[in-house]
């Protein structure tokens, strides 16, 4: 993830966060099997002529490349360049877990992954990972991939974050002040 700059997922939890991107290919799905039977196995039974089934799926095959692109960026990270302590990090997390009840999964000398619950904001929950360099961290949120598929966090992913590097901050002033 350090040289990608981008988070791995599993194969469910990227089918998970793809899954907008294969709902809108459905029709487009429908419609080539219907073309198939047309002109393959000569089995089509339906009313509607090749032109007018092509015709009807090709607009949706622009939001599926649209929303594709939109799920693929969300996996990047941001990349913030600070000086920071181990001590400064740890009192800076439990901040914001203190304020967003983040659940940690894992936290140790080279990433941290943590979820925030789902709560009545209109968000599953977020899934959070930082990963730890001596002079910067690499931060993502993205919808928590390992509950119901979702495509929008209400601005959560981004006050995740936000919320995170004030703490951090607020945390490094408190100790040179």
């Amino acid at each position: 993830m350090k040289q990608s700059r981008r988070l791995k997922l599993s194969f469910w939890q990227r089918l998970d966060h793809y899954f907008v991107v294969l709902y809108i290919l459905l029709i487009p799905g429908f419609t080539l099997f219907s073309l198939y039977e047309i002109y393959v196995s000569k089995t089509y039974e339906g009313l509607r002529t090749a032109e007018e089934l092509i015709n009807i799926s090709w607009p949706w095959i622009i939001p599926a490349i649209a929303f594709y692109f939109i799920q693929k960026r969300r996996l990047r990270f941001k990349e913030v360049k600070i000086d920071y302590s181990e001590q400064e990090f740890q009192e800076a997390l439990k901040r914001t877990v203190a304020e967003y009840n983040w659940q940690i999964e894992l936290n140790d000398e080279a990433i941290l992954r943590a979820y925030r619950p789902w709560n009545w904001t209109g968000s599953w929950g977020e899934m959070i990972t930082i990963v730890k360099n001596k002079d910067r961290l690499l931060l993502n949120s993205i919808c928590d991939p390992n509950k119901l598929s979702s495509v929008a966090s209400y601005g959560w992913n981004k006050r995740n974050i936000n919320t995170f590097l004030k703490n951090l901050v607020a945390v490094k002033k408190e100790l040179y002040a």
